[in-house]
């Protein structure tokens, strides 16, 4: 009896060390998951923007954070909205970041998806959408920043974009991360949003030179073009910086930097990803206005629509109207100010979760079991 007695009790501890065990590998897969997901939207984003002919977009860390702050809102308050809770619109929760754009902070858009699938998912629905993805492809915007949420296996997007004055972003080898080879490409960006510039802020570049650190003064000036060859100083393996300098008509001038990392062949892959430095803003005087604020005749005035690829019911959802409510769930059309345009693709998207993790999850769970009935076999033969 006592040995019967011990058994059941190691079982029973077994059993819940192998529930705990489970329970601790699909926290670990959500939180990779909220880490990646944004980073990868972006990425394809940029695949997409390159795709076109199109600059590659920068990951801007404010934009990320005014992106994630609505993303945790929509999924606490199971909302499907581009206004807040708290009532806040796009632009203050942008402008609240710190994130300067062009015309007075006017030149940002934000746009939002809600469904069961993933950012390839989201994606698609995006590139079925013109009116969002004209705005995907404005050639104006050069940052980005994308928040992530879920809850309830349903899955909250927010997409950020901008511009800041001075800020002309570089991507070496189109944002790898490493090389294995010092002969390197450096995509260039110019200033497409205000092309005569405001102020001491620069506007369209002509001329640019680079080099390896921050001084640039011996370095001679070539014409800008959007693919500059560089080879690096030398070809140990190690993380290396590129700056380059920009120089308009008027010679006003802003300087940006990328980096990269050596490595031996075979060492590491060269993926493409989005840029890992944030721009630092040229310094300038913070009592002098002339350089802050431009009109810009197609800057986007108006709340995005709405980008629901599932239809949400929530308890406390009231029934739909043809107007727009703000901060209020819309589970059954895609509303915007000042009239509704967005429309509900025919399909329902089911979540795509990566076979790696499952795979690996169900390979411990049955190991888990076949222990614990090999363990209670033997006891018995006790």
């Amino acid at each position: 009896m006592k040995i019967l007695s011990f058994s059941r009790c190691w079982l029973w501890r077994a059993f819940g060390s192998l529930l705990l065990l489970a329970a601790l590998l699909i926290t670990t897969r959500q939180a990779v998951l909220q880490s990646t997901a944004p980073h990868d939207l972006a990425a394809i984003l940029n695949q997409e923007r390159q795709a076109a002919g199109i600059a590659p977009l920068s990951w801007s860390t404010l934009l990320a954070q005014a992106a994630q702050r609505h993303a945790d809102d929509l999924a606490t308050h199971n909302l499907i909205d581009t206004t807040g809770s708290d009532g806040s619109t796009y632009r203050q929760r942008i402008r609240e970041t710190g994130y300067r754009a062009w015309d007075d902070g006017l030149l940002v858009y934000e746009t939002l998806w809600v469904g069961l699938g993933n950012a390839d998912n989201a994606m698609s629905w995006f590139r079925s959408t013109p009116q969002e993805w004209e705005n995907f492809m404005d050639p104006r915007f050069r940052e980005v920043g994308v928040g992530y949420a879920e809850s309830k296996n349903i899955h909250y997007f927010v997409i950020s974009f901008g511009s800041r004055p001075g800020v002309l972003p570089v991507f070496i080898n189109e944002g790898a991360e490493s090389a294995t080879l010092p002969q390197i490409v450096i995509r260039l960006t110019n200033e497409e949003a205000v092309p005569l510039g405001e102020g001491r802020w620069i506007g369209e570049a002509i001329e640019v030179r680079l080099g390896e650190t921050p001084n640039l003064e011996d370095a001679p000036w070539q014409p800008w073009e959007d693919l500059m060859p560089w080879v690096l100083s030398t070809n140990t393996p190690g993380d290396y910086a590129v700056y380059v300098e920009f120089r308009d008509g008027a010679g006003r001038t802003t300087i940006s930097q990328d980096t990269i990392r050596l490595t031996a062949p075979g060492e590491g892959d060269a993926l493409p990803t989005v840029p890992r430095v944030e721009p630092t803003l040229p310094t300038v005087d913070p009592n002098d206005n002339t350089n802050i604020g431009v009109e810009v005749t197609e800057t986007p005035t108006s709340e995005p629509p709405l980008s629901i690829e599932t239809p949400l019911a929530t308890e406390t959802t009231p029934a739909p109207t043809p107007a727009a409510t703000p901060a209020t769930p819309a589970p059954d059309i895609a509303v915007t100010p000042p009239e509704p345009s967005a429309t509900l693709p025919p399909q329902v998207l089911v979540n795509e979760r990566q076979p790696a993790d499952w795979t690996l999850i169900s390979a411990i769970l049955l190991q888990g079991v076949a222990l614990l009935l090999g363990a209670a076999a033997f006891l018995r033969r006790k």
